[in-house]
């Protein structure tokens, strides 16, 4: 009797195995998964917007990628400057197979890339859909698209640089830093000048609310080095222009010594004798000057000597180069770009 109830249970339990063997389902994700084809904007053109369409959105359609099985799929739109999508930007994701993305945001992602304001350029443009972050995504095939990248002030978080040099004002346009990777390091080019030493400090806000930082500044090559101290005294630095970088995480400061560019030539104050300071604007990354010129001739020159000067035409500068004319006397906005190695000249 006790033979027959093991081999009565061992038929039960072979009875169940199989049974549960039957009913397994097992997924397989294909090895070559059908990747999505980008069904809109047309190409080339589609992607076409001007400083008009700052509150517009550009709509992005696509197919159905297939991996094999039934699954909840993530979709992105991605674009590059080149094919391989060396620091691509993801537009947005959503597990549709439509999407939007602002024009103010896509301009602001060529005018991070550098791209040359008013400018035709070919960016790439690709689809992503992918069922897990461990798996393999898949990828569209590669859309071109011409754009032309428009002027436009990005609002990267600041912190600020009170101090003697510009009357202790917090918040002043002389004397900001900024995020340009919305992160904890602020960055800016600040012109030190007035009494040797220069006393200066860090204010997180545009006020002296606080946290207010400052410190001992460390001599460091050609600038400094020091810590973040919301209990320190005035930080002190011998007069000059500085490339500045502040961690807020880190608490750390570092200045380094940088070119300080001005403008010179027939048709400034000075004429060709004096230059005449610039500006660097921190939030376009340029250096500028905006007043009064007449018709003439200018050149760009640092440290107000002419071992590295910038001529030009057609507003590419050229080390050396030809003087840039200016056809008439009035007030004038000159920029110089040291990034894309451009100038402009804007008539007010």
């Amino acid at each position: 009797m006790k033979k027959l109830s093991y081999i009565i249970l061992l038929a039960i339990v072979g009875v169940f195995l199989y049974s549960c063997e039957k009913d397994e389902v097992k997924v397989v994700m294909s090895s070559n998964p059908t990747a999505s084809a980008i069904q809109g904007p047309a190409s080339p053109a589609g992607m076409a917007f001007t400083k008009d369409d700052i509150d517009n959105s550009i709509d992005f359609e696509w197919s159905a990628a297939d991996f094999g099985f039934q699954s909840s799929i993530t979709y992105g739109v991605q674009i590059a400057k080149t094919d391989d999508f060396a620091g691509a930007a993801t537009l947005f994701t959503t597990q549709e197979l439509t999407g939007s993305a602002g024009v103010s945001d896509i301009n602001s992602i060529l005018l991070a890339w550098n791209l040359t304001i008013n400018t035709e350029a070919t960016i790439k443009c690709r689809v992503f859909a992918m069922v897990s972050p461990n798996a393999d995504s898949a990828f569209s095939a590669v859309t071109d698209y011409t754009v032309i990248p428009f002027d436009m002030l990005v609002d990267y978080p600041m912190v600020y640089v009170p101090g003697a040099y510009q009357g202790w004002s917090p918040g002043d346009v002389n004397g900001r830093l900024y995020s340009y990777d919305f992160n904890s390091v602020y960055k800016g080019i600040i012109r030190l000048n007035g009494d040797d030493p220069a006393m200066f400090k860090i204010t997180v806000n545009p006020n002296w609310d606080g946290p207010n930082y400052g410190g001992t500044l460390t001599a460091a090559g050609s600038g400094y080095t020091g810590a973040l101290d919301d209990t320190g005294g005035d930080y002190a630095a011998a007069v000059g222009t500085y490339e500045f970088t502040v961690d807020v995480s880190a608490l750390t400061i570092e200045l380094k010594a940088t070119n300080d560019w001005g403008i010179i030539g027939s048709a400034t104050a000075g004429g060709w004798d004096d230059d005449t300071d610039m500006f660097y604007n921190g939030q376009r990354q340029m250096w500028e000057i905006t007043g009064d010129f007449v018709a003439g001739e200018v050149k760009f020159r640092a440290n107000d000597a002419w071992d590295l000067n910038y001529g030009g035409a057609d507003g590419s500068i050229v080390a050396g180069g030809d003087n840039i004319v200016l056809d008439a006397d009035g007030n004038y906005t000159i920029r110089l770009d040291l990034v894309k190695n451009r100038y402009s000249i804007i008539a007010n």
